[in-house]
This record gives structure tokens, sequence and C-alpha cells, in this order.
């Protein structure tokens, strides 16, 4: 039964008039927040606060922190889009899966990664891979209480699954002697973490950050990619947090330096998409957390540093973040060519700008639902070969499958009813 959407016009109604009567204006906060944007200009005094925040007075602080040292950037410069490399290769990589199903008469999941080989500059048909992994051990498919893993464990195996084949495919590529600029394109941001609920998640870090070391020694540029920076705020807290005073006016404000304070209901993208000219990125900043601080406490050149690019494609624009390992960061070369190949990537995607190859190892990665149902199926007549023959789905499924379905056939029989006694 559909839902019976006369009933919901009354309530829509009262939405709309709510809508109407709150004030979704920004353009204050926005414009408060670029004018203390173009003040950080003294990088002393921001390293101050910073150091106050990441002492044991303060806790919670998870805004953007300037780069040490002397490759640090001012955090109100921004920078044009630099030359592109005459060449370069490009590996992409992404990543798609199928959750265990408690009803499925064998336990299992699929991953599946695909990886898109994009040579710049030379005269090369482009290489696609593919590697479908079908998980059906019990000690893999189940945690130590013999349970079924959680989706999220899934989506973490994935996740290292995808950075180790990117370090294997670039390594492949080091030792075969490709020595222009080798970029890796992972989709997605780069600090990766392992919530309780994921099984064996201190390895799968592990394996993750061994993977990491794995481009770096293969001198890869990586480079995460996140379209949809919606969430990230880091920056608007580091502005909140220069607007205060000294430690105590710090500490006083210590609740609101999460929200953002009086820039709350902003986000970067907002900051950036006014700030920056098309092709244009923002400074080279890292993200103050504890989860940062792990990464750089097992490798100095793990640490995750990240900036904001306008990217186009002469139809729209957007803001895209863009997440890179300490090792990139420092280069300048490796980020200027980082820079440069995404945004001609995105002016390769018709209407969207997005870059191609990530595009493309997407489709790579794609499972689709007939997939799905086309590897069940190899599954059931696998099982029948081994003389086991599988299970009819739970009646609760067997239900929904018959009323949801398009055809339904209704046979009247003569009732036969039992001898009177």
């Amino acid at each position: 039964m559909s839902i019976e959407f006369n009933k919901l016009l009354d309530q829509v109604r009262k939405m709309g008039a709510m809508i109407s009567h709150l004030d979704f204006d920004m353009s204050d906060k926005l414009a408060l927040a670029c004018d203390r944007l173009y003040a950080a200009d003294d990088l002393d005094v921001i390293r101050r606060k910073i150091a106050y925040v990441r002492g044991p007075e303060i806790s919670g602080y998870r805004g953007a922190a300037p780069l040490e040292g002397p490759d640090a950037e001012n955090l109100n410069w921004v920078y044009p889009p630099p030359s592109l490399p005459p060449h370069a290769t490009l590996i992409a990589s992404d990543g798609s899966q199928v959750y265990p199903n408690e009803q499925s008469p064998v336990h299992y999941y699929l991953l599946n990664i695909g990886m898109f080989v994009y040579q710049h500059g030379q005269d090369h048909v482009p290489q696609t891979i593919t590697l479908p992994m079908l998980a059906y051990h019990k000690d893999i498919v189940h945690d130590r209480n013999h349970l079924l893993i959680t989706n999220r464990t899934v989506d973490a195996r994935r996740t290292v699954t995808e950075m180790q084949q990117l370090a294997q495919q670039a390594w492949k590529m080091h030792r075969e002697g490709v020595r222009d600029p080798l970029v890796t394109l992972f989709d997605n941001q780069l600090l990766f973490w392992a919530s309780a609920d994921v099984t064996d998640g201190s390895k799968l870090l592990t394996d993750y950050w061994t993977g990491m070391g794995q481009l770096r020694d293969a001198d890869a540029i990586l480079g995460g990619y996140v379209d949809n920076p919606a969430r990230s705020r880091q920056v608007l807290r580091l502005l909140y947090l220069l607007s205060l005073g000294d430690e105590a006016d710090i500490k006083a404000h210590e609740s609101q330096l999460a929200s953002g304070g009086d820039l709350e209901g902003l986000r970067d993208m907002h900051l950036f998409d006014k700030v920056l000219e098309p092709g244009e990125r923002s400074a080279i900043m890292v993200q103050n957390s504890p989860r940062n601080l792990a990464y750089r406490q097992k490798n100095g050149s793990f640490e995750i540093a990240f900036f904001y690019v306008k990217v186009a494609n002469g139809y729209k624009t957007a803001i895209a973040r863009i997440d890179i390992p300490m090792w990139v960061a420092r280069e300048r070369d490796s980020v200027d060519s980082l820079h440069a190949l995404i945004l001609d990537q995105c002016q390769m995607q018709g209407r969207t700008p997005y870059p191609y190859a990530l595009a493309r190892a997407d489709e790579l990665a794609l499972v689709s639902g007939q997939d799905r149902r086309k590897l069940d199926e190899l599954i059931r007549m696998e099982l029948r070969k081994q003389g086991v023959e599988p299970g009819g789905a739970a009646p609760k499924l067997q239900s929904k499958r018959a009323a949801r379905s398009d055809k339904r056939s209704f046979q009247s029989r003569p009732i036969r009813r039992a001898p009177s006694s």
C-alpha cells in the first residue's frame, strides 16, 4: 500500500509556513568569517593559541591549525592554479560492497575494488582494473562471539582494501620505472579510523598505515578527494578561536569551540566558495584531533593535512576538500602537481566538476542489484553441486516479497471439512 499523500498535505503546508518565518540568511556570519580569515596573517599568534587549546586546560578543540616549521602557509593566502606537468600517471581507486545477510543460506560478503590508471600527456589507453573479493570463511564473516560482523566492519575492510590495492598498484608502477609524477587518488577522506563496533579495528588501522607507507616509499602523491565537505568546519572553528582574547577568554568560551561560537551554522565550504575563484586553493592546514595525533605518532609523514579547492568545468563550480599526508604537504612541487591535475580532471566530466579518473573507478567498482542476484544464484548452484539444498527465505521475507510483487494471483478453492465424529 502506498503512502496516503492527501493526509500529508496539511502537514506539508504547516512546514512551509514555519520555514517562511525562519531566518536562513547567513550573509552576516559569512562576512564576519571572511573578515577574520583576511586578518589571520600572524602565524606566531595563531600558533600560541593553538598550543594553548592543545594543552590539558582545554578539551574538545577539533579545529584547523597551520603547518609547523618553514613549510607553513599563511592562512589568509589563496593559491592560483599551477601549471600542469607535461606528463603524469594517475591511479584512482574506489570500492563497493555486498553486506552479509543473516537469512542467506551461506554467510558471506563481497568487496569489489575498481582502479583506473590514466596517463596524462601520453598517448596511452587508460587501464581498468577490477578486483572482486568474496569472503565466506566463518572466522572472517563472524566475530569472536560467533555473530555476523557488522556493516561498519565491512565498510572498514573495504576502505583498508582500497588503500592496500592502490599502494600495490603504485608500487608495481614504481618498480616498472614510472618516474613522472605518480598521483594516486582516493575517494574520500584519508583520516581512516575504526569505530568500537568494528571487528579487529586495531589491525585494520595498522594495515591501512602499511598501505600509506608503501605509497610513500613508491614516491606517490596521495590525495583523498572529498567532493561534498558539507560537514567540515575545522577552519571556522579556528577563526572563532582567533576571535578570542587571552587564555582566560579562551577558557571561558571553551564550550563554544566545538560549535564555532558566533560562526555556528556556517561550514568551511561556504567560506571558501566566497573566498576562492575558480581554480584557486586555500592554504594547507592540519586538523587538530586525537586521531590525527595518532597518525603523527605512528609516523610523522602520516599526519593528515588538507586544503580546499574550487573546481570548475565551464558549467558550474564546486568546493572540494583534498586530504594529503604530510609527506605530500611538505613538497610544494607535489602539491602543485596534485592541484593542477585535479583541476584538469574535473574539466572532463561534462556538467559535473569531478575527477574523471575517480568517476571511472566508481563505475568499475559498482555492484548492481543484478550483480547481487547473479552472485546469489551462483552460490546456490554451487551448494547444490555439493549436495546441499539451500534453504528458502524466512516466512516474513517471503510475505514481504509477495506483498511487494507487481503480479499477485489469487485462486479460490472449495473448502473440505472434516467429517463430524
